[in-house]
């Protein structure tokens, strides 16, 4: 029997389990199409093995640690705030979330039976004004349950790959030493929100009409808006096209986030907000470099584009 039946039993008494659509990330569960009490759902089963078996991660405690933390944080979000979210910045309903000890399933409404699909990139700028309407519904505002600093890659939660960083004469060497001066600049910023903290193109749904939800909230905490941003255009502009495209559409983003602090919040001086955002932008992605050079040093999002921010960073003129 799979183990996230006894988890369902006791809360729905038709169980109908379909097709498998995919497994998680280095075996820690699975996805599944089911019915539940005549409702489309699908199943996020989560179980952590004992061994994470990653060609790029090498067996810790403190990944495992990491790991198991992030589904934790995901069911904190799913059962204390995504109901509260509001209309232009929507995740994907979850009917119910369960836990016993280290497994979960959460149960969402199939968003395929309700006219949505994976997101693609002709929804850019509806994914760009998500993301504005959920840092500015957001912005400070408390991380209950969630993770005290968003995203996957800051400096804190990847002490192995910043070991990696070889003490040399080159940019990982600078990037290096650069590290937690970056890291405490982002930390200190006087506004901070929650940022999906994994807001890439293939974790966010579209319907014909361009509204759009987010899902695989592992990583959701407190930071800066403009890290969500840098992080998604990494996973829909190639180097060319972010040469091209990425000032256009950072500039979108604010003006849609003005657009949205105005009606969310709007004691907040979002031109306040948005010039010391502007600020970080480089140093975003000069973080994210720090951990792709620890990571994967030959990974295909080290581009011109990049090493122009990290330059940009490392001169000195934003720390």
């Amino acid at each position: 029997m799979a183990f996230y039946l006894p988890l369902l039993q006791p809360h729905f008494k038709d169980i109908e389990m379909g097709d498998t659509l995919t497994s998680l990330w280095s075996g820690c569960g699975s996805i599944v199409e089911c019915i539940l009490d005549a409702e489309p759902c699908v199943i996020k089963a989560i179980k952590i093995p004992r061994h994470i078996n990653h060609p790029k991660i090498k067996q810790s405690e403190f990944a495992l640690n990491r790991k198991q933390q992030s589904y934790k944080v995901e069911y904190n979000f799913y059962r204390l705030s995504s109901a509260y979210l509001p209309t232009s910045a929507k995740s994907i309903t979850c009917i119910n979330a369960i836990n016993d000890g280290d497994d979960y399933a959460l149960v969402f409404k199939n968003f395929t039976q309700y006219g949505f699909a994976q997101a693609s990139s002709q929804h850019i700028k509806a994914i760009l004004n998500w993301l504005a309407s959920f840092h500015a519904f957001n912005l400070n505002k408390p991380a209950k349950g969630l993770w005290k600093q968003g995203n996957y890659w800051h400096l804190s939660t990847r002490p192995d790959e910043f070991n990696k960083l070889k003490d040399n004469l080159d940019k990982k060497s600078d990037i290096k030493k650069a590290a937690h001066k970056i890291d405490k600049t982002l930390q200190a910023s006087r506004y901070k929100t929650l940022i999906h903290g994994d807001a890439k193109l293939a974790n966010f749904a579209a319907n014909e009409q361009g509204e759009i939800l987010g899902y695989d909230f592992q990583y959701v905490g407190t930071g800066v808006g403009v890290t969500d941003v840098m992080y998604f255009m990494t996973s829909c502009f190639n180097d060319e096209q972010l040469h091209k495209y990425a000032d256009a559409h950072l500039a979108y983003y604010f003006s849609q986030f003005k657009r949205a602090l105005n009606v969310y919040q709007p004691a907040i001086n979002a031109d306040d907000v948005i010039a010391k955002w502007q600020v970080l932008w480089s140093l975003t992605w000069a973080d994210f470099y720090r951990f792709l050079a620890g990571w994967s040093p030959d990974h295909f999002k080290i581009n011109s584009y990049m090493l122009a921010q990290v330059n940009v960073t490392l001169s000195g003129n934003k720390l």
